[in-house]
């Protein structure tokens, strides 16, 4: 039996591909339907292995264990699961939850203090529940550990929501939402960090669309009649004997509708989700790289001591995706020069040049500016404002370009000192009126 080596995983997230030593090219190629749940921790993975109609039981008995009835969805270090919780006293009372089942490798992390989702959650949960960010942000309503042929995996269970707002996004014309409804989600978000930034004392370090989810108003029965007019599915057995000595067998991902949302969105309510890049503001360290690329901070690149304002950032390049249905910095990379040359690149040509006081404390300025503060690897740049690029966008009214753009530029102050924090940006005029 040859030995199968990995290709990690594509940007997208979506296929892993496997590819034996001694063949070349796609020959030899195997794609995973979805998480590659067969693969070993030591290979980097370490995924439950999970089917239609599992029991996720605690290593520890006690009275209560969940049936898995349906998949959610996965991502790179878990995979998210619709359970009926089964009470072992009797009741017969439907109750669904969501399960968010971490790889092995991930489990091992917050075991060994690496990784913060757990106590995150936590904090969470428990620091506040009168802030009225505390209502959009998910919580934790048991955890517990459970075991697979691959080892432990930590499991936190929390409400079931809907879709994220990615793919709500790829619904609506245009791909964006309504000035209105931006509003409505950002408002709603920046609630969210003023709570987990303040009151939790965490960055967030993920905000992105798809960790903003749908809050449904769903009831169980409404769940369990969904569930019988449309079953959960698997994809048809692979068999590959390089990698599993069983037919490979992989539940399909199947994410619920939204519950009571109508079309307008007039009602839409959200939860900011997924906390394993979140960390303590205590445990920071600058060298840990974070947030997604294109909403990433300068200061992370450039090696600044970045805190909350990073998520601050964040928002602020939702607002204009948000709006128009496009990303705000559009990247490339060369033989030449890299994405953080070009992400740098674009924040001056749409923002201005970099604060020389803000630079001096940049542990990374020399790899990217000269002695002068000009950039190292680009010479020629193409100024814009923002409200020209929203207006290069014809569905967005024009009397909204001026507002929006204004509350976007104070997101993305260069100097995180100077940043607004989510408290001072829920007081601005363009949220006023939500």
């Amino acid at each position: 039996m040859s030995t199968a080596r990995i290709i990690p995983f594509e940007e997208s997230g979506i296929r892993v591909k496997i590819r034996d030593n001694e063949v070349g090219g796609e020959e030899g190629v195997f794609y995973s339907d979805e998480e590659p749940h067969f693969l070993k921790p030591e290979l980097g993975f370490g995924f439950n292995p999970l089917m239609l109609g599992d029991h996720l039981d605690n290593i520890n008995p006690r009275s209560t264990t969940y049936v898995v009835v349906r998949k959610l969805g996965y991502g790179g270090t878990s995979s998210v699961w619709l359970a009926r919780r089964v009470s072992c006293v009797g009741s017969k009372h439907i109750q669904f939850f969501s399960i968010k089942v971490l790889t092995v490798n991930m489990t091992a992390g917050i075991l060994h203090d690496k990784h913060w989702e757990r106590s995150s959650m936590k904090q969470i949960t428990n620091a506040n529940r009168d802030h009225a960010g505390y209502q959009h942000c998910l919580t934790l309503r048991d955890e517990f550990c459970c075991t697979s042929y691959h080892g432990p995996h930590a499991c936190f269970v929390t409400e079931v929501l809907g879709s994220d707002l990615q793919s709500l996004r790829s619904t609506q014309p245009n791909h964006a939402f309504s000035v209105s409804i931006t509003k409505r989600i950002i408002k709603q978000v920046l609630h969210a960090l003023e709570y987990v930034h303040r009151e939790c004392g965490l960055v967030h370090r993920d905000v992105k669309p798809q960790n903003i989810m749908v809050s449904m108003e769903a009831s169980d029965v409404m769940i369990a009649e969904y569930l019988d007019k449309n079953p959960a599915t698997t994809y048809e057995p692979r068999v590959e004997p390089d990698l599993s000595p069983n037919p490979i067998i992989t539940v399909r991902s199947q994410p619920l509708p939204n519950f009571g949302l109508d079309s307008t969105l007039s009602k839409l309510r959200v939860k900011l989700a997924d906390y394993g890049e979140s960390i303590p503001i205590e445990k920071i360290s600058r060298e840990y790289e974070c947030q997604p690329v294109l909403l990433r901070a300068p200061e992370v690149i450039l090696g600044y001591d970045w805190s909350t304002p990073i998520d601050i950032w964040s928002v602020g390049c939702l607002v204009f995706e948000f709006l128009t249905g496009a990303a705000l910095f559009r990247l490339y990379e060369s033989e030449s020069v890299t994405l953080s040359d070009v992400h740098l690149e674009r924040v001056i040509e749409l923002i201005g040049d970099f604060p020389p006081s803000f630079l001096a404390r940049c542990r990374k300025r020399d790899d990217y500016f000269n002695v002068e503060g000009k950039l190292l690897r680009i010479t020629t740049l193409f100024p814009r404002t923002i409200a020209e690029c929203v207006a290069n966008y014809k569905h967005v009214d024009s009397k909204d370009v001026g507002p929006a753009a204004k509350f976007i530029l104070r997101c993305l102050t260069i100097d995180p000192s100077a940043r607004p924090s989510a408290s001072e940006l829920l007081l601005d005029e363009w949220l006023s009126d939500v």
